[in-house]
């Protein structure tokens, strides 16, 4: 068993809370539920139960290397007493069916999907306590970028877990509920970001393959050029 020290301060008394490492639920293994999964099981202690409505294809060493970390579920029934926490990555046409069936459940939720305001969620799911997040597929590797929205009344406790929960996945950004409307531009930012940083930086190697460079070394320079603008903008103000 794995377990948190939560330490938490109350009008100046400091209290110490134990939880033991919670098992995550996700619902939809496309390409940013997957990442999600690998991120939670390599940079946390919790496990991963997950539900996705079309068979998933895993790379066998990489189900070996989880071992008994993840757990592939066939309905999402099954997390709802497993899960303290569950999280959403599924397409936003794909919410109302996965809320339908998870109506009754009173835990943390957490949804990805874009456009959808916090509102809807507490409107189909009353018992729950909702965040709303955005993030990218950096996750994976424990370099994601997430920003993300909870409700008003959200308790001090569950504030501590949701933002160390990001931070393991990355570096994390709590968003005030009267600017939920920040979440949009995450999307575009981070969410969107990577693919076009990708598209970019595909496009400099063709360039170098193009001028006679070899796959490798057209690659080699890419990166390195992009790592030393990222020291350069760790080390100086933009």
């Amino acid at each position: 068993m794995t377990i948190w020290w939560i330490i938490l301060i109350r009008g100046g008394i400091v209290t110490a809370v134990l939880y033991e490492s919670p098992t995550i639920g996700i619902i939809g293994l496309g390409h940013f539920g997957k990442s999600l999964a690998e991120g939670i099981v390599n940079n946390t202690y919790s496990k991963v139960w997950a539900t996705n409505r079309h068979p998933v294809e895993w790379e066998d060493d990489k189900m070996e290397k989880w071992g008994k970390g993840f757990k592939l579920c066939d309905t999402n029934q099954e997390l709802l007493s497993e899960c303290p926490i569950i999280i959403i990555a599924v397409r936003p046409q794909d919410m109302a069916k996965v809320l339908t069936d998870i109506k009754d459940y009173d835990g943390l939720l957490i949804s990805f999907a874009a456009g959808l305001p916090h509102s809807y969620y507490q409107s189909h799911v009353k018992g729950a306590t909702v965040i709303r997040a955005m993030s990218n597929l950096g996750v994976a590797y424990g370099k994601g970028m997430t920003a993300w929205v909870g409700s008003e009344d959200i308790d001090s406790e569950t504030r501590w877990m949701v933002q160390s929960l990001f931070s393991d996945l990355g570096n994390a950004l709590e968003v005030e509920l009267k600017n939920e409307t920040h979440i949009d531009v995450v999307t575009a930012l981070s969410g969107s970001g990577i693919a076009y940083l990708a598209h970019i930086f595909d496009t400099m190697k063709s360039v170098g393959v193009s001028q006679g460079m070899s796959e490798m070394d057209a690659e080699l320079t890419v990166l390195e050029t992009v790592s030393g603008v990222l020291a350069i903008f760790d080390n100086t103000e933009l």
